[in-house]
């Protein structure tokens, strides 16, 4: 029965010492994670782009809708990342400010669903105001896949 035990606390400790990531490793993987989803974006922004020019809305709203959902599936990645412990202080803002967009992203596909448009577009701008200096803290916490790499 000890030995079992024993063993059982063995494995709980490697498995909490395996999430405990050094701050490189950490990086390296969140870096991997935004540059698969760079390519997506990178194509659903030019879509906007060529709608937008086109006066095409519906193809324009249709490209956002989808960049809406690949950002809140990239973020619900990069938040289900554990933070080590020397990167908390400088992750736990940004994690906030990623947490605090995806409730206005879910927001705004939730307005755009019920056609409320007036209130979709206010969410749109509050992401955009919340999104301004993401790059940069991104980029200064050594994720530059996932700030100004990945505009």
């Amino acid at each position: 029965m000890k030995i079992l035990a024993l063993v059982s606390l063995t494995v709980l400790l490697a498995a909490g010492a395996a999430d405990a990531a050094t701050p490189a490793a950490y990086r390296a993987n969140v870096n991997q994670i935004c540059r698969g989803y760079t390519p997506t974006g990178k194509s659903l922004e030019a879509q906007m782009k060529k709608a937008q020019a086109a006066k095409d809305y519906v193809a324009w709203g249709v490209a956002l809708g989808r960049l809406l959902l690949l950002d809140l599936e990239q973020d619900r990645r990069i938040e289900a990342v554990p933070v080590p412990a020397a990167l908390t202080a400088r992750m736990k803002p940004i994690l906030a400010r990623m947490r605090t967009i995806d409730g206005h992203i879910r927001a705004a596909i939730a307005d755009a669903g019920a056609g409320k448009s007036q209130p979709m577009l206010a969410e749109l701008l509050k992401i955009g105001d919340l999104a301004k200096p993401l790059n940069a803290q991104l980029d200064a916490a050594g994720l530059k896949d996932c700030g100004s790499n990945q505009t």
